[in-house]
């Protein structure tokens, strides 16, 4: 198995992709913005497109859509194991829906 962590924000929170990675990267999970952090499992032989649809469906499922969000993929989690942020935020896939998309 495999750790992946999915991690959506709020496009009113956040003027981009980058500005909610920096902030997932300094903050974790545990900032006061409007985002989330969702961290799951998934087989070693599961592709990217997988995945993504699993990480969307477990943020979907958590009251997120895909209009005026940012959202992507972390292999791994978004902290090391003594509670720090960023350790492993090398990004696996990207998905960035712009603001104003319906």
């Amino acid at each position: 198995m495999k750790t992946f962590t999915f991690v959506i924000g709020s496009a009113d929170d956040f003027e981009g992709m980058e500005d909610l990675q920096d902030y997932v990267e300094q903050e974790g999970s545990s900032g006061n913005l409007n985002y989330s952090v969702h961290e799951f499992e998934s087989h070693d032989d599961c592709d990217e497109e997988t995945v993504t649809m699993i990480g969307r469906g477990i943020a979907f499922s958590n009251d997120w859509c895909m209009d005026h969000t940012f959202s992507f993929l972390v292999r791994g989690t978004v902290s090391d194991s003594d509670g720090k942020s960023g350790s492993q935020m090398q990004m696996h896939d990207l998905w960035e829906i712009p603001d104003g998309a319906v």
